[in-house]
């Protein structure tokens, strides 16, 4: 009698069949999931327009359209995943493929119910913070908020197993891509780079290059357009490598048996550790140079406070004093070629007193017109930048008593502008009715239907006025008219502080301070210090604390009559046309100054006067350097131990190469070729990663909390000198790792290499 279980003629056999519904049975299964992956990621990324819905009276069909689309995919997923995992059991045994499918199929049931469970736990929260009314600004964090202590455990709790699964199930689709056939695989890289090569294209015509400042939509443009951009070179890259080796090896001998090493696929460990070495020494020398470049940002940035606060180059007495004859020195700095402006500047350290606090000041005279052209106090004090006022305040005090609540000058305005810089250019008919609203009230309390004296509607105190009869005229709101007016206020010379002492003593533009000099007159019991009260005309914001904390500057003659100096100055500040060159115009003002008979007075650049700090922040950028140059010396090793395997196991070709007459020289440069093509294509890699990632943090800046760090994105700066500097150390360092392995096979004797071969 036949076998049952035999193939009948004319039909596959049961593992023929399991073979041929595993072929679109995988595919498929791997688009299911990616479906099923890109729902559940859209349901939170889509969470505020869904809440929107939701609150607006759509619950049925929010609740169905999520439902309904994640569920439909998960149990297509589960489908697929159980009917892979019975066909797998009929593959022959030890065949390619057959473990993993299996493994893969089952991850994928448990990656399947660990990601409905997030769909249905989002949702949860959605309709719980509903009912509750958490859902103020529809966001995630809100709903997750109004879930309570004890849902979020059992969510932590389930979320262990589920990212376990998660990640076997991605780990295992990556190892099923090597099982597709290679016409397929190759079919869908030139799929996916026409599609790369059309995006980039749109993206180059259609897409900002930098986004305009505050524009969320055109952030997110230039960062898809910079992603797509990338890819594709990416891409562009891994296509020209293969033609870049073929044509490497048509170079030479050693070029040709370096490449073939490099790229021999016979060897999957060797080239696993190759591959492991070039990303070693990518990462490591990316993240040396946007650590640099952000180093370097903060220097630059730092260097662009300190000299729009500071002169480019000071000069004044040696010992620290004020001196006299000043016009004669003011006219020869400005008679030097590269000097752009020239001002005076008397100083002295005061204590300022406000009605709440005290602070220590450094008191600066300055003649507003020069200085206007020396340091950037009128750009500080502007409202783009955070300041308030102007320099006209402090030319003019009387315009001080005149300040107009609404105009920006004063406290009434420092919440009502901000405001109204985050409200739209629509608003401004809203705001031309609250000022209507505001005129229509005025005239009301000038109405007969309001009492002049108490500004209360008339009539409203009765016949004796009650209680509020004893309150004196003119206390209550809107009193006007028969009431004595108030002295005017005494116009007081003005005073510009920085934004940290305004905060500090809680001082606003107009108010009132108090400046003691301990340089006063001379009285019985001593020296009497010297109080003065002035009026805040600004408050200006550099960005460096030392400088909004410690300087407040007044007119020159009001300095040096209330320190004490008659027509003597501290010093003359100077603005050269190149920063850079400070020092060497510093030496030529030496020597004018010297020709003109006032050598005694010293001059120093802005590099002298802020030698630590500099000095401070370039030993911090050298130490970095060295911490993460370590990374690639790392990096070196795995190199090392690279080339030496790759010695151990290519001991017959080494062999058979000096049997064939290749001196040990010759062995020695194979070797090192293929030290300077790892390092070289990972340093290339690393650094093109790193002009990405700089490129994209200085262009689209990540955002910092200005009240901490004193700067509102974080500062980048890109040196190609640097750049340069990291990817020829990088090479090198691979070179050097090279040399013992390269001499130890070069010392291999053809008799020892082929001996038990």
């Amino acid at each position: 009698m036949a076998d049952s279980t035999a193939p009948r003629p004319g039909r596959p056999s049961r593992a023929e069949s399991a073979r041929r519904r595993v072929r679109w049975l995988t595919p498929l299964h791997s688009v299911v999931g990616l479906l099923q992956l890109a729902a559940v990621v859209a349901v939170p990324a889509l969470f505020q327009e869904l809440a929107g819905h939701y609150a607006a009276g759509d619950e049925s069909l929010v609740l169905a359209l999520v439902f309904g689309i994640t569920v439909t995919l998960t149990a297509l997923r589960l489908g697929f995943a159980v009917a892979l995992l019975r066909t797998a059991r009929h593959l022959p045994p030890g065949i390619e493929g057959r473990l993993r499918r299996q493994a893969r199929a089952a991850a994928s049931i448990g990656n399947a119910l660990f990601l409905m469970l997030l769909v249905g736990f989002t949702m949860t929260a959605l309709m719980v913070a509903a009912a509750e009314g958490f859902l103020f600004g529809g966001t995630l964090e809100e709903a997750g908020r109004a879930l309570g202590e004890r849902r979020r455990e059992v969510f932590v709790v389930a979320l262990s197993p589920g990212v376990a699964f998660f990640l076997a199930d991605v780990v295992l689709l990556v190892s099923e891509w090597f099982l597709l056939p290679l016409r397929v695989r190759r079919g869908f890289w030139i799929v996916l780079d026409l599609a790369l090569l059309a995006a980039s294209v749109w993206a180059f015509v259609a897409l900002p290059f930098i986004p305009e400042d505050g524009d969320a939509l055109q952030l997110k443009q230039a960062t898809l357009r910079l992603a797509l951009h990338a890819f594709f070179a990416w891409r562009l890259v891994t296509r020209l490598l293969p033609p870049f080796m073929r044509g490497l090896e048509s170079l030479g001998f050693r070029p040709l048996v370096a490449s073939r090493h490099l790229r021999a696929k016979k060897s999957g460990f060797l080239a696993a550790i190759g591959g492991l070495s070039i990303g070693a020494v990518m990462v490591s020398t990316c993240m040396l140079v946007v650590v640099l470049s952000v180093m370097g940002g903060f220097r630059n940035d730092l260097k662009q406070k300190i000299l729009g606060a500071q002169a480019h180059a000071v000069v004044e007495a040696e010992s620290g004093d004020t001196f006299e004859g000043w016009l004669p020195v003011l006219e020869a700095v400005r008679a030097e070629e590269r000097v752009v402006a020239a001002t005076p500047v008397v100083r002295g350290e005061v204590m300022v007193t406000s009605a709440s606090n005290r602070a220590g000041a450094v008191l600066q005279g300055i003649d507003t017109e020069s200085a206007r052209t020396v340091i950037e106090l009128e750009r500080y004090l502007s409202e783009e930048v955070g300041g308030r006022g102007s320099l006209e305040n402090l030319e003019h005090p009387d315009r001080l008593l005149r300040l107009d609540p609404g105009g920006g000058s004063s406290i009434f305005d420092l919440g009502r502008r901000e405001r109204e810089d985050d409200a739209p250019a629509e608003d401004d008919a809203g705001r031309n009715e609250v000022r209507d609203e505001r005129e229509a009230i005025e005239r009301l309390l000038e109405s007969d239907l309001f009492d002049e004296t108490t500004g209360l509607p008339s009539g409203a105190l009765g016949e004796g006025g009650g209680a509020l009869a004893e309150v004196p005229p003119g206390r209550l709101l809107g009193a006007t008219g028969r009431v004595a007016a108030e002295p005017p206020a005494e116009v007081l010379p003005g005073v510009i502080v920085g934004r940290e002492l305004a905060r500090t003593l809680r001082l606003f533009v107009g108010d009132e301070l108090e400046v003691v000099s301990p340089l006063g007159a001379l009285g019985p019991t001593g020296p009497v210090p010297k109080v003065r009260r002035f009026r805040v005309a600004g408050i200006f914001y550099s960005g460096m604390y030392e400088f909004d904390m410690k300087l407040a500057y007044v007119l020159l003659a009001e300095g040096q009559r209330f320190l004490g100096t008659g027509q003597g100055i501290s010093g003359v500040e100077v603005k050269v046309d190149d920063v850079e060159r400070a020092p060497a115009v510093a030496d030529a003002l030496r020597g004018r100054l010297a020709g003109a008979g006032r050598g005694a007075l010293v001059v120093r650049d802005w590099q002298e006067l802020n030698r630590n700090l500099f000095g401070a922040l370039a030993l911090e950028k050298l130490a970095m350097f060295v911490a993460l140059g370590i990374a690639i010396l790392i990096a070196g090793f795995c190199v090392f131990a690279t080339l030496t395997l790759m010695v151990q196991e290519k001991s017959r070709e080494v062999g058979i190469l000096k049997a064939m007459g290749t001196s040990p020289a010759d062995v020695v440069r194979i070797f090192l070729s293929e030290g300077l093509l790892i390092g070289a294509l990972g340093a290339l890699l690393g650094l093109g990663l790193g002009y990405v990632l700089t490129f994209a943090t200085e262009r689209f800046g990540i955002r910092m909390d200005p009240e901490v760090y004193y700067i509102d994105r974080l500062p980048v700066t890109v040196d190609p000198t640097e750049f340069a500097v990291v990817g020829v150390s990088a090479v090198l360092v691979c070179v050097l790792a090279t040399v013992f392995p390269a001499v130890l096979a070069s010392r291999l004797r053809p008799v020892d290499a082929l001996r038990y071969q």
